[in-house]
């Protein structure tokens, strides 16, 4: 099992290259620094590998070691495969946008076509947002929505306080939640694990109940969208304070946690947003370093909960990765 897996058509590259403007370079390059990083799966024909200035340079990199490379006759990409590395892949197509977006949009998955690559540019570098306290925000996390919503299928939410009391879901997650669902019935099961303290004082004595609203909320907010929840309680001394949302394709953490919003909509704090997808951004600042360990935190997690305290079928496939 590869986390880092890249598929690139051969088409895809060669439409890449045709761009010769400033904005078609600076693409270029970010693709070659995320195939570079990753495990890559093309069908780039042994001519072109021979010919082209930077895939020279790539293979030199795999002949040496430093890059993983699997090559094949022709990769024809109708659907994943239904297993953890393929629905956490990045798509690299010969497809039309509407394609791309269809495709992302079926399974959960980061799909890109060449000549979108200029408007969605934004994916290699990172993103973010900034709330001032006391600044009120009618749409909450909505607002921002544009900025945070990205294909997934599954997703890992860490955060002590989320569920800790009823108001947070009300004024929060349930904004939250909205904001980053899966627009569309996915052809595969959505996996939602959370990790949070059930009550303030982490005793989870409702957390059957906390349960039942959540399903209930997902339920309403995504009509038809088949989801496995997990709900796991933890404590309130726990080494669970780090605030952070894990899906297929983004990091998304919150250093000032996610539950910022008052009833009225104001921020209670000065608070700040920062979201990776570490396949395209690569492992120079350790985002995928940090991906994963915290991945292999909520499955370690997960194997040692005690089954009182936690509601669900314990189903991740974002687990499978590490």
């Amino acid at each position: 099992m590869n986390p880092q897996v890249i598929y690139l058509q051969s088409e895809f590259w060669t439409k890449l290259r045709e761009d010769t403007s400033i904005a078609g370079l600076r693409c270029l390059m970010d693709v070659y620094d995320a195939i570079t990083a990753s495990f890559l799966k093309t069908d780039i024909s042994d001519e072109v590998w021979d010919e082209d200035e930077f895939l020279i340079l790539l293979w030199k990199k795999y002949t040496s070691g430093q890059a993983e490379i699997q090559l094949y006759e022709k990769l024809e990409i109708e659907e994943p495969e239904e297993n953890a590395e393929d629905l956490a892949a990045v798509y690299l197509l010969d497809k039309d946008v509407d394609m791309c977006d269809g495709f992302a949009a079926q399974y959960g998955v980061l799909a890109i076509n060449a000549s979108d690559m200029p408007r969605k540019n934004y994916l290699f570098k990172g993103d973010g947002f900034l709330l001032k306290k006391y600044n009120r925000y009618d749409d909450r996390f909505g607002q921002f929505k544009s900025q945070i919503f990205h294909p997934c299928n599954s997703m890992i939410l860490i955060d002590p306080y989320i569920l800790a009391k009823s108001q947070n879901i009300d004024y929060n997650l349930s904004y939250l939640l909205e904001a980053l669902l899966p627009n569309k019935c996915l052809k595969v099961p959505f996996h939602l694990s959370i990790f949070s303290m059930v009550g303030e004082t982490g005793d989870a004595r409702d957390g059957k109940k906390v349960y039942d609203t959540l399903v209930n909320l997902i339920s309403a907010l995504r009509k038809g969208l088949k989801f496995s929840l997990t709900l796991y309680a933890i404590g309130k001394s726990e080494g669970f304070h780090s605030r952070m949302i894990i899906t297929n394709n983004v990091l998304f953490s919150a250093e000032d946690g996610f539950d910022i919003f008052k009833e009225n909509g104001q921020s209670s704090k000065n608070a700040k947003f920062d979201i990776v997808m570490p396949r395209l951004v690569g492992n120079h600042r350790q985002d995928m370093s940090n991906y994963l360990r915290w991945i292999k935190v909520a499955k370690d997690r997960s194997g040692k909960q005690s089954e009182s305290m936690l509601w669900g079928a314990k189903e991740n496939r974002l687990f499978e990765l590490v």
